[in-house]
């Protein structure tokens, strides 16, 4: 399986769109992408780019971002 994955669960336990990239450039274009449609402050909806490690998963970007980590917005650099 790839290691940068992108998902999008339009609500909790419902459908959900995956994306698998070999690079990472793809995948947090892609999340970018999703963010800009989807991203709204009251929504269910959480947007995730992880990449899948050996031991784990390693988390990149995350809407809505959790406590310790900073907002995504306009200024967020796409990696």
């Amino acid at each position: 399986m790839p290691p940068f994955v992108t998902t999008l669960p339009f609500r909790p336990g419902g459908p959900r769109v995956t994306g698998f990239w070999e690079t990472e450039p793809p995948a947090a274009k892609t999340w970018a992408a999703w963010f800009h449609l989807y991203g709204l402050p009251a929504t269910t909806t959480v947007i995730t780019l992880v990449e899948q490690l050996p031991d784990g998963e390693r988390l990149i970007k995350r809407w809505p971002p959790q406590p310790d980590q900073p907002p995504a917005g306009p200024g967020h650099q796409i990696a």
